[in-house]
C-alpha cells in the first residue's frame, strides 16, 4: 500500500480522527465522516470556507485561527487546544495536530482534531468539587499526588506525598515549593522542572528525578505533571503525580 491509499483509507473509514483538508490560507478543501459524526457538519457545509468558521468569536478577536495556520506553514506542524463550534452552535473542547502535507506540487494543510469535551467537564469538576477531590486525594496511595496553582503555590496534596517526602504534616495551602520540609524541594533543578511543566505547551509532562531519604537511600521517582487549564472564573492549575520506581 503506497502513502496516498493508506492516507485515504485513513481519511475515509476512521471513526474518532476528525480530518480536514485546507489549503495554506486556511480555506477547507474536504471533510471526512468521522468530522460529520462528531460535529455535524457535512463536506457542502464547510467546503470552500475558511475553517475560522469553526472557532469562537473570543478565539477569532487573538487571531487564533491565523496563527495556527502561520505556525504550520513556519513549523511544518502545530498542536491546539481549544473550543470548536459544533453545526448546532454549541462548543465542544477538542485537541487536534496540523500538518503540512504535499500532493502534485499543491501544498495542503491536514488538521486532524479529537472530541475531548468530557475530558475537560471532568478536569472542571475536579477542580470545583473539593469534596470529590478529596475523597480522590486519600483514596490513592500507590502515588504521591499534589495540586499547583498557576503561581506555584501548593492547594492540596495527599497522604502518600506526606509520606514519601517524611514530612510531619501536610504543607498549609498557598505554601510555596521551597516551603516544603525536605531538601527535594529546594533543588534548582526540581523547581526549574516544575516550572516548565507549568508553562509547557503539552498536556502532560514526565520527568525522572534521584530523590535522597533521611536514611540516606537513593530513590528514583518518576514525575508526570497534568496541566488543567483554567476558565474565566478558574486559574489554570498542574496536577503533580509521583511515583517511586521499583
Amino acid at each position: 500500500m503506497n502513502t496516498s491509499t493508506f492516507f485515504d483509507t485513513l481519511f475515509d473509514n476512521a471513526r474518532f480522527n476528525s480530518i480536514i483538508i485546507m489549503d495554506k490560507e486556511g480555506t477547507i478543501i474536504n471533510i471526512n465522516n468521522a468530522f460529520t459524526s462528531h460535529f455535524g457538519y457535512h463536506a457542502d457545509d464547510l467546503n470552500g470556507k475558511n475553517f475560522s468558521v469553526l472557532f469562537t468569536e473570543n478565539d477569532k478577536q487573538i487571531n487564533k485561527p491565523e496563527q495556527e495556520i502561520q505556525k504550520v506553514l513556519t513549523s511544518g506542524a502545530a498542536s491546539d487546544e481549544n473550543y470548536l463550534i459544533h453545526k448546532d452552535g454549541y462548543n465542544i473542547w477538542v485537541n487536534g495536530e496540523s500538518v503540512l502535507a504535499e500532493k502534485d506540487n499543491a501544498t495542503y494543510v491536514v488538521k486532524v482534531v479529537h472530541n475531548i469535551h468530557a475530558q475537560k467537564q471532568l478536569e472542571r469538576f475536579l477542580l470545583q468539587s473539593h469534596e470529590f477531590i478529596d475523597t480522590v486525594f486519600e483514596s490513592i496511595k500507590e502515588s504521591a499526588l499534589m495540586i499547583l496553582d498557576s503561581h506555584l503555590r501548593i492547594v492540596k496534596v495527599n497522604k502518600a506525598f506526606i509520606e514519601l517526602f517524611e514530612l510531619d504534616q501536610a504543607p498549609g495551602e498557598g505554601s510555596r515549593l521551597t516551603e516544603i520540609n525536605n531538601p527535594f524541594w529546594h533543588r534548582n533543578d526540581v523547581k526549574q522542572e516544575v516550572i516548565t511543566f507549568l508553562v509547557s505547551n503539552h498536556n502532560t509532562v514526565q520527568k525522572t528525578f534521584e530523590f535522597n531519604t533521611k536514611a540516606g537511600n537513593v530513590k528514583q521517582l518518576n514525575f508526570q505533571a497534568k496541566l488543567i487549564d483554567g476558565t474565566a472564573d478558574i486559574e489554570r492549575k498542574l496536577l503533580v503525580m509521583i511515583k517511586v520506581n521499583n
